[in-house]
C-alpha cells in the first residue's frame, strides 16, 4: 500500500510537470510603443510558432520544459531572443528596435526622357487551378524584367479566388534570386505589406512605388498566409474540393503554362526554400502574380 501511494504521488508529480502552459505577450515598437502587427514569434531551434495579431498580441501553448526560448521578429526590426523564463507574468511586453535594412534605393536624378512602364511577368493569365495552403506557408514565383537602368517596381497584382475565406489577410514579399540555388535569396521588402481580397475572384493590388525597389533582371514575388488572433482561422469549405479541410484562409489562383521556370515553396516557420519540382508538382502551374515597373527612356 505504501509503495502504491508513492507511485501515485510520483505519477501526479510527473503529470503536473507535463502540463501545458500558455505563453502570452505583446510585441511593440520600442520607440512608438505601438503594437507590431503580424510579427513572428518562433520557437528557438524548432519550426513552430505563431503570428501576432493586428495589435501585436500573441499566445503560444506548450509544455514548459519543451520550449527554452522564442525568436521574435518582424520586417524592419532587429530580432530578439526571449527566454521562456522571462514569462513570469500573465502577459509579457516585448519591444523591438527598428533597424536599417541596408537596401539600396533607386535614386532619381534630373535625367531627360520619358517614364515608361513594363510588365513584370504576364498580365493576361487564365485561372486554371487553385493553391490551397496552411497558415504560415509561403509560395513564390520568379518574374522576369528587362535589364534596364534604374527600373523600379511599381505594383504587384495577386489573383485570389472565391474559394475558402477570401477576405483573410496575407503578406507580400519580394526577394532577389540567389544565383547559386535559383531560389529566393535576400529580401528586398523592409516593412509589412499586408493585403486582402474582398469577395474573391479578383486581383488584389499592392502599390510599391514608394519602396524604390530595383527589379533589374527580375525578382521573386511571394505570398505568405498569415494568421493571428485578429485574423480568421477557420478551415476552408469548398464546393469544388472535398480534401481542403486541413487548409485555411484565402486561395491563390494558379495559371497553366505561365512560362516561368522558377516556382518554390516554404513551409510554416521554416527558413529554407524548396522548388515545387521537389514535390512532384506540375511545373507548368504557377501562381497568378504579375507586376509593373517603370524606367526612363532617353
Amino acid at each position: 500500500m505504501r509503495y502504491l501511494l508513492l507511485t501515485i504521488i510520483m505519477l501526479c508529480s510527473l503529470s503536473s510537470f507535463s502540463q501545458e502552459r500558455v505563453f502570452a505577450g505583446r510585441v511593440i515598437d520600442k520607440e512608438k510603443k505601438e503594437g507590431i502587427a503580424y510579427g513572428i514569434v518562433k520557437v528557438k531551434d524548432r519550426n513552430e510558432g505563431v503570428y501576432t495579431d493586428e495589435n501585436g498580441r500573441f499566445s503560444f501553448t506548450a509544455i514548459p520544459d519543451s520550449v527554452k526560448a522564442f525568436i521574435i521578429s518582424s520586417l524592419g526590426y532587429a530580432k530578439r531572443e526571449i527566454s521562456t523564463g522571462a514569462f513570469t507574468k500573465d502577459s509579457l511586453v516585448i519591444e523591438l528596435q527598428k533597424e536599417s535594412t541596408g537596401l539600396k534605393e533607386v535614386v532619381f536624378t534630373a535625367e531627360t526622357g520619358k517614364v515608361r512602364r513594363r510588365y513584370l511577368g504576364k498580365k493576361k493569365l487564365r485561372h486554371t487551378s487553385d493553391c490551397y495552403q496552411k497558415y504560415g506557408e509561403e509560395d513564390a514565383v520568379f518574374l522576369y524584367a528587362d535589364k534596364v537602368n534604374k527600373n523600379t517596381l511599381k505594383e504587384i497584382f495577386v489573383y485570389i479566388t472565391n474559394e475558402g475565406v477570401p477576405d483573410t489577410k496575407f503578406r507580400i514579399h519580394i526577394y532577389e534570386k540567389d544565383p547559386g540555388t535559383n531560389l529566393p535569396g535576400k529580401e528586398l521588402t523592409d516593412s509589412n505589406l499586408i493585403v486582402h481580397a474582398n469577395t474573391g475572384n479578383e486581383w488584389v493590388k499592392v502599390n510599391l512605388a514608394s519602396k524604390r525597389i530595383s527589379v533589374s533582371g527580375g525578382v521573386f514575388i511571394s505570398m505568405e498566409w498569415i494568421a493571428g488572433h485578429g485574423n480568421n482561422e477557420q478551415a476552408l469549405t469548398s464546393r469544388k474540393h472535398a480534401d481542403v479541410t486541413n487548409h485555411n484562409g484565402q486561395v491563390l489562383g494558379l495559371a497553366r503554362n505561365y512560362g516561368v521556370p522558377y516556382m518554390c515553396h516554404r513551409s510554416a516557420f521554416h527558413t529554407e526554400w524548396q522548388s515545387n519540382l521537389d514535390y512532384g508538382l506540375d511545373p507548368r502551374l504557377c501562381p497568378m502574380i504579375y507586376g509593373t515597373y517603370t524606367y526612363i527612356k532617353k
